[in-house]
């Protein structure tokens, strides 16, 4: 009977990490949504946020025997990445989650391999498919569901902030494109990789908070918008350990279908934590956009 143990956990475990992974995604919305609407500044917000789990990262980096690294060699990936990804998309992202529901906006961060896919047939990167070229033209007919109609948002005004809030999964996608597993420094473990990023997005977040007048120091006790923070931040290191260990385990294809999670419990969280609702429109984009996600993630065998 022990002996079939290992063999259960082992099929257990990718399943577990994955749910895991998928709920901290779709919590770290609500979380956002809690910080950015009790006082703290997104751009406040996003230093605090890259400085605590940065440093947790790297802490746990350093507890499994590993060391930074800070050779010229690694410098432009850790600055390209924090600025793109962390400092602007985060900024964007940030900002736009104070004026939207948590649902709408989980949905608009799956548009990240729709802008990835798109920018990578602009320079030729991928070759046209027109399966995936269609789930690129239903995507957007999701957003057209959002924005145009003016009963399908609580507040017409929010439909400029889903324009906006599209920057964020944009800016993603274009560090993705930009940044590819070719630049990624060799020998490089990726919990390294990732606090090197995260602190990296500090050093420019922190003019960004200064220059807009947003920054300030965390108080004590903290306020209920900075514990919101602060857990962001700390589940985010755990999240980001997951996601290495599952890609370990089980690769990174299986690991993409947290995102699909990440939706649901996103949508979720927000009915049953802040009691949003959602018109049908919204519904229907939802749908919508999920299929245009799925058509662009396919791939012909």
């Amino acid at each position: 009977m022990s002996s079939q143990n290992p063999e259960k956990s082992s099929r257990v475990l990718p399943v577990f990490l994955l749910f895991l992974i998928g709920a901290l995604w779709g919590g770290f919305y609500v979380l956002i949504k809690l910080g950015v609407t009790n006082g703290v500044h997104p751009f406040n917000y996003l230093f605090w946020f890259t400085v605590v789990c940065g440093l947790l990262l790297l802490a746990a980096a350093v507890l499994r025997g590993l060391s930074p690294r800070l050779q010229r060699v690694h410098w432009p990936y850790y600055l390209k990445l924090g600025f793109v990804r962390f400092t602007i998309g985060n900024a964007i992202f940030y900002s736009a989650q104070g004026k939207l529901p948590v649902g709408l906006m989980a949905v608009i961060m799956t548009f990240v391999p729709i802008f990835t896919y798109s920018i990578s047939l602009g320079v030729r990167i991928e070759v046209f498919r027109w399966l995936r070229a269609a789930g690129i033209i239903i995507g957007f007919i999701g957003v057209l569901l959002i924005v145009v109609p003016r009963s399908s948002l609580p507040d017409p005004s929010m439909a400029t902030w889903v324009i906006i809030g599209l920057g964020a999964p944009l800016m993603h996608a274009v560090s993705y494109v930009a940044l590819s597993e070719k630049t990624r420094p060799a020998g490089v473990d990726s919990m390294i990789l990732s606090s090197g990023t995260l602190l990296a997005a500090a050093i420019f977040s922190l003019p960004l908070a200064l220059a807009f007048g947003a920054f300030d120091f965390l108080d004590w006790p903290p306020t209920p918008g900075e514990i919101a923070m602060l857990s962001h931040a700390a589940l985010a290191a755990v999240n980001f350990y997951a996601i290495f260990e599952l890609i370990r385990i089980a690769g990174p294809t299986y690991m993409s279908q947290a995102n699909f999670l990440a939706v649901g419990f996103g949508v979720v969280f927000g009915l049953i934590i802040l009691s949003e609702s959602h018109s049908l429109y919204i519904w229907g984009a939802i749908g919508l956009m999920l299929i245009g996600v799925a058509l662009v993630n396919w791939k012909r065998r």
